[in-house]
């Protein structure tokens, strides 16, 4: 599909799905699921069925309430479950209503910047602070690099290299934003100029300076870059002396991940499933792939149209559509082995394949409804088929999602926490992905 090399081929290591949130389970939950009345017992309601009562408080003879009991009518009074039908207002509702309790509750970076993501700049906590003043104030960091300070966003907090950047940009937020660091004052401005300064990338050899950059940190670049950096001036030079030529970046990184799409067109055309060796090699790049695949996207849509992108990002569409049936399927048998070799772990593995259902589905359709908002993708008809099962999907999951006892589950034991907050930030990027052809659409509200 792609053209030219993309440098030297790192060593694959197999990945089981979803890695760390298998761990929770492998190490340790299953043991939680069969302590008393510990997860097998606490909520009856996970399957449809009706929800068990409430426990009777333990009687106040007793010196401390079990963790169990407290954790449960802490969440009955904080975050109910709710059972809505599968449609596509009902799955918005549902996800901004996840988004916004947890995002106040939890406050956590990851979880503010997805509220952001999935409702818009101005989300702010219920006293009214805004939850980007919350992340320019209190999570950005300098790091010094021949003799010139940058302010940047640590992968202890963001994760991803410039995730925070490109989602302010693709938000609205004004380039006057304040960064504030131990009492020095930067804006967002400053920030993507000094993305721009400590951005590293070798197009001969995609690896030379991060081993995980195209899978991990990359998308996100490519996104606030071909924002901030004007299609007729691509190329700068960066903190270590270093061109950056953008255009050839987006050529020889998407040629790597066109080789590994290769491996799923075939089997998917031929309504096979897809393949071991392509579900090994997808997982690692961040959800699925698709960040990629939007990121790619939003270079095209921002005038990076070289090396015959259009037709490339027209085969990389088609192909996410027929992912819309391979991968769901894929995750399914995936998490069926993991509930045999983890019985006792049931409701917990069913919270994890909702979550990843909603991960993929969520990113895909990001991808999908900004190439149909930005009218560079007109689907066929057997890509909208592919589409409408995928849509019907997306809304029975997060529908599903919305009646689980996230609460509960989240005060039972430190791993839990940050599972729920993993459900989040799938979660925002799906509420993002369902408003885009709306007038709900976050972007679109950041320019009134």
């Amino acid at each position: 599909m792609g053209k030219g090399k993309a440098g030297r081929k790192k060593k694959r290591v197999e990945r089981p799905p979803d890695t760390s949130k298998r761990k929770f389970v492998i190490l340790g939950l299953g043991t939680l699921a069969t302590s008393g009345a510990a997860l097998a017992g606490y909520k009856s309601g996970w399957f449809g069925s009706p929800p068990a009562p409430q426990p009777t408080p333990l009687p106040t003879v007793a010196p401390t309430p079990s963790p169990l009991a407290t954790a449960t009518r802490a969440a009955s009074s904080a975050f109910r479950p709710a059972t809505y039908p599968a449609d596509r207002q009902n799955a918005v509702r549902a996800a901004d209503e996840m988004l916004t309790f947890f995002a106040r509750d939890m406050r956590n970076p990851s979880i503010l910047i997805h509220a952001v993501r999935g409702i818009g700049k101005d989300f702010a906590m219920e006293d009214g602070t805004k939850a980007v003043d919350i992340l320019c104030a209190g999570y950005a960091a300098e790091k010094e690099v021949n003799g010139k300070r940058y302010v940047y966003f640590p992968r202890s907090v963001e994760v991803h290299d410039n995730s925070f950047l490109k989602t302010f940009l693709e938000a609205g937020v004004s380039r006057d934003q304040p960064i504030r660091v131990a009492g020095n004052q930067y804006t967002l401005r400053d920030l993507g100029e000094h993305a721009k300064s400590l951005f590293r990338c070798d197009p001969q050899d995609l690896f030379r300076y991060d081993k995980d950059l195209i899978h991990e940190h990359l998308p996100w670049g490519l996104i606030a870059f071909s924002i901030l950096v004007p299609p007729s001036q691509p190329s700068w030079t960066n903190a270590y002396g270093e061109t950056i030529n953008l255009p050839e970046v987006i050529d020889r990184s998407l040629a790597a991940y066109e080789r590994t799409c290769t491996l799923a067109r075939e089997p998917l055309e031929k309504n096979q499933n897809e393949s071991d060796l392509f579900r090994k090699e997808i997982k690692e790049y961040s959800c699925f792939g698709m960040h990629s695949v939007y990121g790619y996207l939003a270079c095209y849509q921002n005038g990076y149209r070289d090396n015959d992108l259009a037709e490339r990002l027209r085969q990389m569409l088609d192909l996410v559509t027929l992912r819309l049936k391979g991968d769901p399927e894929a995750i399914d048998r995936e998490y069926a082995a993991e509930l045999q070799k983890n019985p006792a772990s049931a409701q917990i593995v069913e919270v994890v394949r909702v979550r990843a259902q909603i991960k993929f589905l969520g990113h895909a359709f990001e991808a999908i409804n900004y190439a149909l908002l930005h009218r560079f993708f007109t689907p066929t008809a057997e890509q909208k088929r592919r589409m409408q099962a995928g849509e019907r999907l997306l809304y029975e999951n997060m529908v599903k999602m919305r009646g689980f006892d996230l609460e509960a589950i989240r005060r039972m034991h430190p791993r839990l926490e940050k599972e729920v907050s993993d459900v989040m930030i799938a979660v925002g990027h799906a509420a993002r992905a369902m408003k885009l052809l709306t007038p709900q659409n976050p972007d679109l509200l950041a320019k009134k």
